[in-house]
């Protein structure tokens, strides 16, 4: 089997070198290029077709998405690892969507580096600790989102839940059938992801 061939672009000279001269010492990675600025990365990867693309954040040139758009359409077969010191929501959703494979934190060593060139290679994903934990915390807050839309009646309807009133006594507070007021509890809990009265009247405690 070849090596995995890499190109290492990086407007940092020290920071560049330090990574080259890791990677090269590994018996199975091979840097065939190096860029300084987006435009340079763009024409190593044209030139080379390399596995990998290790691509730092906001070097001159063009934008890193548009980098990244343009080494998916020359290279369609490379493979791009962000190595970064940028932990900014904004610039990992942007990367996130234009499908890079990994995401690292400069921060976290050479090491990673290495490891994270090969995961990709091999072709899975590989993100830092504190990528992976930003992306929970946006999963999450988009659930809670989801969970949160819940029409004028059936806000009316927890609320009273909330204030311990029982089916019946809610339908006759809303002029309702009770089979209504059980079809909108129903329904609130699936929206909220609650499975109990109990459950429901917590989550409108907090939300509510």
């Amino acid at each position: 089997m070849g090596k995995i061939r890499v190109v290492l672009a990086d407007d940092h000279p020290l920071i560049r070198q330090g990574i080259v001269s890791t990677v090269s010492s590994e018996p199975d990675l091979e840097v065939v290029g190096e860029a300084e600025c987006g435009d340079s990365a763009i024409q190593r990867c044209l030139e080379e077709k390399p596995d990998v693309l290790v691509l730092d954040v906001g070097m001159p040139g063009p934008n890193t998405p548009e980098v990244v758009r343009a080494v998916q359409k020359d290279s369609s077969e490379t493979r791009i690892l962000i190595l970064t010191a940028y932990d900014d929501d904004t610039y990992i959703r942007q990367l996130m969507r234009v499908g890079v494979a990994g995401y690292l934190l400069k921060d976290e060593g050479v090491d990673n580096v290495v490891r994270a060139i090969r995961s990709i290679h091999d072709g899975a994903t590989w993100f830092s600790q504190a990528v992976t934990e930003k992306f929970v915390r946006w999963q999450y807050g988009q659930q809670k989102e989801e969970r949160g839309q819940l029409t004028q009646r059936e806000t009316e309807v927890l609320h009273l839940i909330s204030q311990g009133l029982e089916n019946a006594e809610i339908a006759e507070e809303l002029d309702l059938a009770e089979q209504t007021v059980r079809n909108y509890a129903s329904s609130i809990y699936e929206k909220i992801g609650v499975n109990s009265r109990a459950q429901a009247v917590v989550w409108a405690m907090e939300n509510l």
